[in-house]
């Protein structure tokens, strides 16, 4: 427990660094745009590669798989459900906010933190599933209730998908492995030497682009999309702990992702369908934060 409490608490200090040099004025939250571009394109595919060193299929990846898609599913239909009453502009916010997770940027640094390196296979599969509801189903289905001219096109979706660095990573590799290509230990021992780099990048951006502006008529609205996210996310991951056959560290990888926060990609997304941008900012923060914690209580409670 001293261990998992202490990697905590490095977590905690890179986030609050972050947090720090941008109210010292020393970087700017804009200069967050600069490290998300270095954590997509270098360290988090260096990191999610470095995970197939060991990689072979069976059937919990396979699950992993239809889990992070279909729970997605649950969540978009959820949050479809909740706001069909609302206006157009909130119907959008629950659209973006219920479903999707961020997962290479918050999930991958505790599952590459405190779990085997074996986990991050299971967590590569998740996000596959993931993927193409950040990557572009959601947005799609916010702007068709907002007004935006986004249409729900799979030929849309794909592209953005094979133009993402770390899915077309792991994408790669797994057309790699099935028929059976191996890449030399050396490929490997470099990449993890770039993803070592992951965790503390993706916790200082964190740190950069925590803001907190709400008005009090807009708390109660910011409550219910986190409420409805996180009873409906706490719940699936009690039943993959409870009731799933897997292995300890798959079934706490699952978990760790299904408690995950809201994709950063909600925030652009959000502004073109006309949402307001301290909504977008108070939800994408106020995610990070509970998610933290519950993934901290998550820790603690295997260790």
């Amino acid at each position: 427990m001293t261990a998992v409490l202490f990697k905590a608490l490095g977590f905690i200090l890179m986030i609050a660094l972050g947090y720090c040099m941008k109210a010292r004025h020393i970087l700017q939250q804009e200069d967050s745009q600069v490290l998300m571009k270095i954590i997509i394109n270098i360290t988090m595919p260096a990191a999610l590669i470095s995970g197939f060193r060991t990689f072979s299929i069976d059937f919990s990846l396979l699950f992993a798989l239809g889990i992070g898609f279909g729970m997605n599913l649950l969540l978009l239909a959820a949050g479809w459900l909740y706001s069909i009453r609302k206006d157009g502009e909130t119907r959008a916010l629950y659209l973006l906010n219920t479903p999707s997770y961020n997962i290479g940027n918050f999930v991958l640094p505790f599952v590459q933190g405190f779990l085997p390196s074996s986990a991050i296979l299971c967590l590569c599969m998740y996000d596959a599933g993931n993927n193409p509801y950040g990557a572009g189903i959601t947005y799609s289905a916010a702007s068709s209730v907002s007004g935006g001219d986004g249409k729900l096109s799979v030929r849309n979706i794909l592209r953005t998908l094979f133009h993402s660095p770390p899915f077309l990573a792991y994408f790669i590799m797994l057309m790699l492995y099935l028929p059976g290509i191996r890449l030399p230990d050396a490929f490997f021992e470099l990449c993890t030497l770039f993803g070592q780099g992951n965790a503390f990048l993706a916790m200082f951006t964190l740190g950069l682009i925590f803001e907190w502006h709400l008005t009090r008529q807009d708390i109660r609205e910011v409550a219910q999309i986190l409420g409805l996210r996180y009873g409906l996310c706490l719940l699936a991951a009690a039943v993959v702990f409870l009731l799933t056959p897997f292995d300890p560290v798959t079934r706490q990888t699952l978990c760790l992702c299904l408690i995950g926060p809201i994709t950063t990609l909600a925030i652009p997304f959000g502004l073109s369908c006309g949402c307001r941008q301290s909504m977008i900012a108070a939800l994408s923060s106020m995610s990070m934060v509970i998610s933290f914690v519950l993934s901290l209580f998550l820790l603690l409670l295997w260790a």
